[in-house]
């Protein structure tokens, strides 16, 4: 118990250190890149820098995609934190981006964005843990999906309630989550996610959700997959006060769908569920052990 409260005291001095080395220099935004490509056996990350606080995990897996894992240095975004990933996906590769633990957003303003480009006929997998935060966080976020019209993406995105436990039950001071797609020249998708409290208390307008998510499916490997779950979603009736509620819309030659909750663990299950098939299409099981 005592090195648990001591690891606690030592997390907290990090971020307060962090916090105050800020306030007297503003910290430029932080840009990490990854390039993954097809090699002779399997896909490579065959470049890889970290920036700034965040951090970037190559593990080797037994499959064929190429992970890249991200982290953060102070457990988290923290006041002050601007930090962009921009992913590369050569043609025939397969690449898995994801998250060492769910993104934990800190008192203050904070943004983070993920610029992935997939080319030829690459597949990517976009499968971060939740984005859990903390009450009084600005949090701003960004995904950009910039598509050859043969490559294939896979894609989920949670936003929770927060530390719930801790009382903090949609407490964040303001959640903005942009998704935007395009295809060759076509911009397919422009959507954007805004949770302002200074529009009406948080807490009451998310009503008995604790979680709402997405999940994306698009490309040529994806086609069939999305035409099962447009059929599935519409043959099946939301029940009144369902714990978990669906819906999905055609998008390109895919789908996009929605997904809330009464848990965190209900949406971040079910979204997983409808992306699962293409992840193991290509041999790979993203919420396994990943150590």
């Amino acid at each position: 118990m005592r090195v648990v409260v001591r690891l606690r005291e030592a997390r907290r001095r990090r971020i307060h250190s962090r916090a105050v080395l800020d306030a007297v220099t503003p910290r430029a935004p932080a840009v990490a890149r990854a390039v993954v490509a097809r090699g002779p056996r399997r896909s490579e990350v065959v470049r890889a820098r970290s920036d700034g606080p965040l951090r970037l995990v190559c593990p080797r897996r037994a499959g064929d995609a190429a992970w890249v894992v991200t982290s953060s240095l102070g457990g988290g975004l923290v006041d002050g934190d601007d930090v962009t990933l921009d992913l590369s996906v050569g043609a025939g590769a397969v690449a898995l981006l994801t998250t060492q633990a769910s993104t934990k957003v800190y008192r203050g303003a904070s943004s983070q964005r993920a610029r992935v480009a997939v080319d030829g006929d690459g597949v990517a997998l976009v499968v971060p843990d939740p984005v859990v935060p903390f009450a009084g966080a600005r949090f701003t976020q960004r995904t950009d999906l910039s598509l050859s019209p043969d490559a294939t993406v896979a894609l989920i995105d949670v936003v929770t309630a927060g530390r719930v436990a801790y009382g903090e039950r949609w407490s964040a001071a303001s959640i903005t989550s942009t998704l935007a797609v395009s295809v060759g020249e076509r911009s397919l998708l422009v959507d954007r996610v805004r949770l302002d409290p200074a529009r009406g208390d948080l807490a009451s307008r998310m009503g008995r959700f604790e979680a709402f998510g997405t999940a994306l499916l698009l490309g040529p490997r994806a086609r069939d997959l999305a035409r099962d779950l447009l059929a599935r979603v519409a043959d099946t009736p939301v029940g009144r006060r369902a714990p978990v509620v669906i819906a999905a819309s055609p998008l390109g030659d895919g789908v996009i769908a929605r997904v809330a909750g009464e848990s965190i663990e209900a949406v971040t299950r079910a979204v997983r569920e409808l992306v699962a098939p293409l992840c193991a299409s290509v041999g790979e099981d993203p919420w396994s052990r990943r150590w």
